[in-house]
C-alpha cells in the first residue's frame, strides 16, 4: 500500500512552486528592464547599476518574500 499526500499538503507545495517560479520570473523580468532602462534612456549619463533591494509582493498565491528589485545609482528607475 502507497502512502498518498494529503491534499492540504499537496496545496501548500503546489502554492510555494507556484510563488517560487513567479518570484524567478519578476526578477528576471526587472533585470531585463533595468538592463534597458540603462542602455536606451539614460545612455548619456553616468548612471548606472547599484544593487538591489527586496520588497514583499502579495498575490493570489500568497506572498513572496524578499523579492530582489534593482535600482539605480540616481534612484531614477521604477519597476
Amino acid at each position: 500500500m502507497s502512502k498518498s499526500i494529503p491534499n492540504v499538503d499537496w496545496a501548500n507545495q503546489l502554492e510555494s512552486v507556484i510563488r517560487q517560479f513567479v518570484k524567478e520570473k519578476l526578477e528576471l523580468i526587472m533585470r531585463e528592464e533595468i538592463k534597458h532602462f540603462l542602455e536606451i534612456e539614460q545612455a548619456d549619463t553616468s548612471n548606472m547599476r547599484n544593487g538591489y533591494y527586496q520588497r514583499n509582493l502579495d498575490t493570489q498565491y500568497g506572498r513572496i518574500e524578499g523579492l530582489l528589485v534593482p535600482r539605480d545609482r540616481n534612484g531614477e528607475f521604477q519597476t
